[in-house]
């Protein structure tokens, strides 16, 4: 029996051999300055590479700085509109159709980065968010504009809502410059 179990270990003493070898062979040598840089610090990671990370985190805070001064003429769209439908709701509703507008355009600017991986769920809840934010904004636009005096329209109503919509779009902000900030420091 027991030159059985030397011909049954030989198999498993190669291979364990083989792959020493194999795992040896692998390691190498870190290099010398002369040579290519070593893999210790990779140029790519789970958040891409350091340029792309650089170029995506400088264009997000830049989408992310308009959707803040968007949301911030939210209020001063209905600050002047009258208690009853006149000239001063047309208006509110125009510069509402202009900050809808502006929504779009931010949406769209922040769909198009290419975030790192570790960013697209938080990037897509954040374009959705500001989708559905201009969605409300054109809806109390076409309120507005419609002259129908209700409770949907009233200008407290009118400031209420906006007030909301601006809180929105201010936590959505935050939600991604919050996810940027904790990738920033891994």
């Amino acid at each position: 029996m027991s030159e059985h179990r030397r011909l049954r270990s030989a198999p498993a003493i190669a291979l364990a051999a083989l792959v020493l070898t194999v795992v040896l062979a692998g390691c190498g040598n870190a290099g010398t300055p002369g040579e290519e840089p070593s893999t210790i610090y990779p140029e790519t990671s789970p958040t891409g590479t350091l340029p792309a990370l650089k170029a995506y985190l400088d264009d997000a805070e830049q989408v992310l700085s308009q959707v803040a001064a968007t949301a911030t003429a939210l209020p001063d769209a209905v600050q002047g509109m009258s208690r009853t439908p006149d000239d001063t709701w047309a208006s509110s509703a125009e510069q509402l159709k202009s900050i809808s507008s502006q929504l779009g355009d931010e949406a769209a600017a922040l769909a198009a980065l290419e975030p790192p991986p570790a960013l697209q769920p938080v990037q897509d809840a954040v374009v959705k968010g500001v989708q559905a934010t201009q969605k409300s904004v054109d809806k109390l636009a076409d309120a507005l504009e419609s002259g129908v005096q209700s409770a949907a329209t009233s200008k407290a109503r009118a400031q209420a809502t906006v007030g909301k919509l601006k809180a929105q779009l201010d936590g959505l902000s935050r939600q991604l410059r919050g996810a940027i900030e904790s990738l920033r420091g891994q």
